[in-house]
């Protein structure tokens, strides 16, 4: 991958469904009030490869319309129900009945990228929650993947957006020389996302360090200039 731009291109007609949902679940952190990018992921999540993901699909769905669109809900939910797994069913049967999560627990599914503010919050702060997840993550990512770049994909497919942001921009810094392959992945990730703080905050880090900005990023900058 050598431009941002030409991967985008060829991601959105793509055969591997990991990289359709890669893009989806950016672009739903992007616009999550885009209810078409919420259906594709749901319908996408349901393929049997994906399906470990399809809790979380539905739980950014949920959130986004909150106590409304109960019908497209219903619709979606009776389609995709039988693949859910007995706890992620049941929770979400619940959100349906009572409207609301409010008195559900607050969880977060795999893949799931959004966060829910009106779920019930347990007696466990919410930071050991957050350094729990990110101590299991990050070791599961040790284990599982040498190089950063898978290591940002399955943080992507989880969910977990932010960090794939800061695994692939501390590799960009900690190297002298550019790095085209992970500079060009962070640069996906930014330009989907529409993230333009982490995006400022980035690129000001390697001005500090006197790495001057790429072409392809000097382009992102241009885009973010809309966002």
């Amino acid at each position: 991958m050598t431009s941002f731009l030409s991967d985008s291109k060829t991601n959105t007609k793509a055969k591997d469904p990991f990289i359709n949902w890669r893009q989806l679940t950016l672009n739903v952190k992007a616009n999550p009030n885009n209810l078409g990018n919420h259906t594709q992921r749901i319908m996408l999540a349901m393929d049997i490869h994906l399906q470990p993901y399809l809790s979380g699909a539905f739980q950014d769905f949920f959130i986004t319309l909150k106590e409304t669109g109960r019908p497209l809900k219903e619709k979606m939910f009776h389609l995709a129900s039988p693949l859910l797994e007995g706890y992620s069913r049941n929770y979400f049967l619940q959100w349906l009945e009572q409207e609301s999560d409010a008195n559900l627990d607050c969880m977060r599914f795999p893949g799931s990228t959004l966060i829910s503010t009106s779920c019930k919050k347990t007696l466990t702060t919410k930071s050991n929650d957050e350094e729990d997840e990110a101590s299991t993550l990050n070791n599961f990512l040790n284990e599982n993947y040498d190089n950063p770049i898978d290591k940002a994909h399955y943080c992507v497919a989880y969910g977990c957006i932010e960090e794939a942001q800061k695994l692939l921009e501390l590799e960009i810094l900690k190297h002298e020389k550019r790095q085209p392959s992970i500079e060009a992945e962070l640069l996906y990730i930014y330009y989907h996302s529409q993230d333009k703080k982490a995006l400022d905050e980035m690129s000001q880090k390697l001005l500090k360090v006197k790495k001057s900005l790429s072409k392809d990023w000097q382009t992102v900058q241009n885009f973010a200039k809309d966002w």
